[in-house]
């Protein structure tokens, strides 16, 4: 119920601050929203309104006030607005220190909600004091079809990033794989949160202790290289990861 009286009234309020200001005798709009920055994020944090355009973006801040208008010509031309802005959507944005009307990143969270997939292909299964090899297998071809599929089919991994900032671990599997079959995948990352820090994307693992809370025990920092409605590219820092929307 709080999270549809929560919609209502974000919808209720942005028409009105996006409309006309004419017959209004206040232009001091805000949007209900108990969501507050992390310490040492300075991202603003907002909606959509009508009137953005390929070289500005007309913003409804969380925090309360009059829509502002953010120049993003730069931002574009550097490839940092991510997710086309739609009237409705909420955003992300980190502005320029010098110039505050200009948008330095531009993440549409909307569109950075969902499924988001890629393929894992089985390794090897090391042997006792051996390192696991970098590999897709090669088997013998005498192999039979039956055993080869099973032990040369990619598995799906991912992160389900969800309102409120819950994530949800794609590709998890229950149980222990088969320790007779020669490969092994790789384990699977327990994302349970996500949040946008100054534009890069935070990724937190965490496992549920004996009292059943989440227990934080790794955060991965990840820059957004790309963002559409089908296509997620993530760098962290040692590798660039890309995604589809499932």
């Amino acid at each position: 119920m709080k999270r549809v009286i929560t919609a209502l009234t974000a919808a209720v309020l942005l028409l009105t601050a996006c409309g006309s200001k004419t017959s209004q005798t206040s232009n001091d709009y805000s949007v209900y929203n108990e969501e507050q920055n992390q310490p040492g994020d300075s991202t603003l944090y907002g909606l959509a309104c009508e009137g953005c355009t390929d070289s500005v973006v007309i913003f409804l801040p969380f925090s309360g006030g009059d829509p502002d208008t953010f120049n993003v010509i730069n931002a574009r031309k550097h490839h940092k607005v991510f997710g086309r802005p739609r009237i409705g959507d909420e955003l992300a944005i980190v502005r320029n220190a010098t110039e505050k009307q200009t948008a330095d990143i531009v993440v549409n969270l909307d569109i950075l909600k969902g499924e988001w997939c890629y393929k894992v292909m089985p390794q090897f299964r090391p042997r006792l004091g051996q390192p696991a090899q970098g590999k897709a297998p090669q088997l013998p071809p005498t192999l039979p079809d039956s055993l080869r599929k099973a032990w040369t089919t990619p598995r799906e991994y991912g992160i389900d990033i969800r309102r409120e900032h819950v994530a949800h671990p794609i590709g998890m599997t229950f149980g222990n794989d088969n320790e007779q079959s020669p490969v092994v995948f790789p384990p699977v990352k327990l994302y349970r949160e996500w949040r946008i820090h100054n534009g890069q994307l935070l990724l937190k693992e965490s496992r549920i202790d004996s009292l059943g809370n989440h227990q934080v025990f790794n955060c991965d920092t990840a820059d957004i290289v790309l963002l559409r409605r089908d296509t997620l590219v993530l760098r962290f820092k040692d590798s660039e990861q890309g995604y589809y929307r499932r």
